[in-house]
Parts: structure tokens; sequence; C-alpha cells
């Protein structure tokens, strides 16, 4: 039994890797098959190899998204004198797996009993020219004799990674016309680089053995806010009733006090954070509720954040000596924290009123460590909740390659085999924002000066307006726009219909006027926007 060949068609550079077309026609395997039955067909293929690379050099292959696709080539032959094109009907079937490349070794992507397992170690299935299917593996490990083949199986299943089928693409023997006028058989398929598969396990907060931003790394401490890091804090406005409206004019500066704050607070709180003590320390504050809410869920998170919730319950506040007071007066920090947050971030007033301390005390070394270890461990479980479950091409940056192989049946009385090529050039996947050269998808505009053509824009979209909307964009644009605007009104629902060219119209106006704004931060109008004349169509040029 002689031995069988894979790899690029062998009128194609490539060697034995396959070779990767990059094409942009909608009918491209139909060309490619039609391009594959003769030596200048298939010399023309040459120009039409992915070569597009990343700033390291890197092979790059973009997304359907982008207009491109990408379809893998492979021949098979025999390695005996004159080298002929293998024998079709000693095919019993041909794929190729897709392999994350990790330094010198590869992943592959595995499933098991209707679960993606992701992306694991090709050790664990016996190593890269394995069969990828599970069954497979088994079969070609039994001896033929039933009761010896039935324990086999058995110690084998013990395993769990026995079980592990690698996600097979597969790829198609060109038809017989074509084979035969191309003296070859050749085998094609589509390379994935989208997926909206997920992996069952959740995401990895770091890798293995990677610490860089662990609880006690300067990292990890410098990210905090001083009260955070086990560090003194003092509060503005000790002593006063904690205002809703600290916050916008903190954060959102405008002309008139937010309802119900005091303008003297107002007036020092606008005021730019170097020029103000009572600012800088408000600015602060806000932080730490931002960095408590937002990044480690600690007021609305469960068991997870439970160590998180104790650390906090343990810190007492002190409260401003009011007149005639002796004995000092303290607020639990998670109480009052909690409090805080509904307040001025959620803006919800139920909470009822309640003092502001003077100050955040300085913690000791032991309790600022547990504090920060509950920090970081709400912040991974943050992660994990916000990340989701991985999917087959998350990882910004991997690289991946491509292996063929071909099934053979049984032949002579031997057993069949499985051949493999060699891994292609590695690759990278593009993001779904770049520009892969193709042209863009161009969108006709009404024309907005044209009134008859409007009139005949009927609505074709209808938004159902909740009652307190509508009172708000009822009222005058001028307290909208100064944030006095009002939800309250009559209870009724509105439904509002438009027409999507006119939308896209008002989006257009709308976004070349950000550009415009935002080019003085980026710098970046003269190569994201590119406008050409040109005739309207349909119209003579002028006389003379």
């Amino acid at each position: 039994m002689h031995s069988i060949l894979i790899g690029a068609p062998r009128d194609l550079p490539g060697g034995h890797k396959p070779v990767i077309l990059q094409r942009t026609d909608d009918d491209f395997i139909e060309s490619t098959l039609d391009d594959l039955r003769t030596a200048s067909g298939r010399a023309s293929l040459k120009a039409l190899r992915a070569q597009a690379t990343n700033k390291q050099g890197v092979l790059k292959l973009f997304q359907p998204i982008q207009r491109q696709f990408h379809l893998a080539l492979i021949e098979a032959w025999c390695d005996t004198p004159g080298e002929p094109r293998i024998d079709p009907a000693r095919v019993e079937s041909a794929g190729m797996v897709l392999r994350r490349v990790q330094g010198n070794s590869h992943e592959g992507w595995m499933h098991s009993k209707g679960r993606a397992r992701g992306w694991l170690p090709l050790t664990r299935v016996g190593g890269d020219r394995t069969d990828p299917g599970a069954a497979l593996r088994l079969k070609r490990g039994l001896t033929g004799v039933a009761d010896i083949d039935r324990k086999l199986t058995g110690f084998a299943l013990e395993r769990a990674d026995s079980l592990l089928n690698e996600h097979v693409i597969p790829l198609y023997m060109a038809p017989p016309d074509v084979c035969s006028e191309a003296g070859k058989t050749v085998f094609y398929g589509m390379v994935p680089t989208i997926s909206g598969e997920l992996c069952e396990t959740g995401p990895v907060f770091a890798a293995a053995g990677d610490n860089s931003f662990g609880p006690d790394t300067d990292f990890f401490i410098k990210h905090l806010v001083e009260a955070l890091r086990g560090e003194a804090m003092n509060f503005a406005y000790a002593g006063e009733t904690v205002q809703a409206g600290w916050f916008e004019a903190v954060e959102l500066p405008r002309a008139v006090p937010p309802e119900g704050l005091p303008l003297a607070q107002f007036t020092e709180l606008i005021k730019d954070a170097k020029d103000s003590n009572t600012v800088r320390r408000m600015k602060r504050f806000v932080l730490l509720l931002r960095q408590l809410g937002s990044e480690f869920n600690v007021f609305d998170g469960g068991q997870e954040v439970d160590d998180l919730r104790s650390e906090l319950k343990k810190i007492q506040l002190p409260l401003k000596l009011k007149e005639n007071e002796t004995t000092r007066r303290y607020v639990e920090a998670y109480d009052f924290l909690h409090k805080a947050s509904r307040l001025l971030l959620e803006n919800d007033k139920t909470v009822g009123s309640f003092e502001m301390p003077e100050s955040w005390p300085e913690l000791s070394a032991t309790h600022a460590a547990k504090l920060r270890k509950a920090l970081s461990k709400g912040m991974q479980a943050r992660f994990v909740a916000m990340k989701g479950k991985a999917g087959r091409f998350d990882e910004p940056d991997a690289r991946y390659a491509v292996r063929a192989f071909v099934r053979l049946k049984p032949d002579c009385g031997c057993e069949g085999r499985i051949v493999w090529s060699d891994y292609s050039e590695p690759f990278v996947i593009a993001a779904w924002y770049e520009g892969a050269g193709a042209p863009p998808v161009q969108i006709p505009l009404p024309d907005a000066s044209d009134r008859s053509l409007l009139k005949s824009l009927k609505p074709n979209v209808a938004f159902v307006v909740p009652p307190s909307m509508q009172n708000l964009l009822s009222g005058k644009t001028k307290d909208l726009m100064e944030g006095k605007g009002s939800t309250s009104g009559p209870g009724l629902a509105w439904i509002c219909g438009f027409n999507i060219p006119v939308i896209t119209i008002c989006a257009f106006i709308v976004l070349n006027i950000f550009l415009t704004l935002l080019h003085l931060v980026f710098g970046w109008l003269f190569f994201i926007k590119i406008c050409i004349p040109f005739p309207k169509l349909g119209n003579k040029p002028p006389a003379g």
C-alpha cells in the first residue's frame, strides 16, 4: 500500500499546505471550479491567494461582513512514480480543522456530548494527527474480537477526553468532470472567520499564572480610589444632608442648579477641580460610589460579593460633632454608601434624608488587604457576568491555521486510514470594522429639497411612545436642554410614524456635525470621510 500525499493543487504555490483563496465575487465557488478545469484558469487563481497581512506581517483573513470570502483548496495524489491523482473511489471523506496556534503547539475547538468545550490542547485527543472524530478514534483501537473490544471501549470511555470531537469543516470533492479535465482530485471548503458558537465554560478573568492585576499588585491598587486602598479620605460637606444634585453639579454642570440643591453648594461645585478642594473631594466621593457599584457590583450583587459587603460593614465612618455633642457618632460604611449610591447615582429619592460623614478612616494593613482581596473577587465575578461565555474567535490577535485531511477506505485487507496535509500559513482574523479593500456599500439619500418627493415618503416605521417620554418631549426644547424637562402630565401613550429614509437624512446631517466637532480631538476627518463629486446620471453636459 503506497503513500498518499495531500496539499495545494500542484500547479499552485503552497507545497503540502492547503492554499487559501480570497474571493469577492458572489458565486465564487462556481467560478473557482471553472478555473480549476484548465492550466490557464489555475494560473489565474495564483493572484487570488489571500495575501493581506497585519502590522506584524502575519497573514490576515477577513469576515463575510467585509464582503470577502476565503476558500481552501487541496489536491490528493499518489506517492508513486508519475504521482498520479488519487482514485476518487478510494476516498471515504475529507475535511479540515481550524486550529488556534499556541506557541509551538496547536489547540482544537472541541465538542463533547452536544456541548462546546472550547479550545483544548490536542494532546487531550492523542496529538495533532489523530482522527478528529471520537467514534473513529475508538473504532481504530479495536481488535475485532467482540469481548476484548467491549472491554477496551469501556476502559476508553472512563476517560472524559475519549468523547472529545474536534470541529471539522467539510471539504467537498470537485465534480467528476472538473477533476477529469484538470487531471487532479481536488477538494474545496470554506474557511470560517466568524462563529456564533459559545464555549460551555465561563470566561477567564486572567490567564493561568497571570497575577499582573491581582489584589496586591500596584496595578490594581493604583486603580482604586484612596478609600478602597485603605487610605484616609476626607469628604466634602461633612455634617450636611446628602443632596442628589451633588452628582449633577460636578459631573453634568449646567447654568441652573438641580432641583433642591442650595445655590451656594451649586456655585462651589461647578468650579474647576484645580481651584476647589470641595470639588476635588466630591469627585473622589462620586468615584468611590461608581467603583463600588459598577466595577464591583457590591450593592446589587449576590453571594459573590458577600465578603466585600462584610468588609465594608466593619468600617465605621465618623459623623461631624454637632453643637453641644461630646460623644462621636458613627455610621456603617456599607449602609451609608448604599444610600448615597441610590440617591446620587440612581436619583432614587425614596431613601430619605441622611447625613454626610466627615471622612473615611485609614485601615490597618490587615483590613486593607482583606478589603482588596474582596474587591478583586467582586471584580472577577462582575467580569464573568459581563463578558459571558467565550466565543470561538473572541480572542483578539489570536493566530490560527487550517489543516486538511483525507480519510481513505480500507484497501487490500488493510484498514482505512487518515492522511494529513501540513498546516497552512498562520493567520489572524481581521476585526469587523477593518477595511478590506472592497468598495463601500452605497446608500442613496432622498433629495431633502424636493418637497413633492418628501410628501411621497410615507411613514414606514412607528414608535410606540410611553406617556412619560411623550410628556418630556412635549415640553419646551430650551427647558429640556437645561435639564428642566418633566415626565409628568397626561397618561396617554402615543404612536409616532416616521419614514426611514428621512431618519437616515437626519442621521447623516448629525453625523457630519459630530465628525467635524470630534475632528478637533482625533484629527480623523481627512481619511474617514472621502467625498467625490460626480455628474448626476441623466444630466446633459452644458451647451457650448
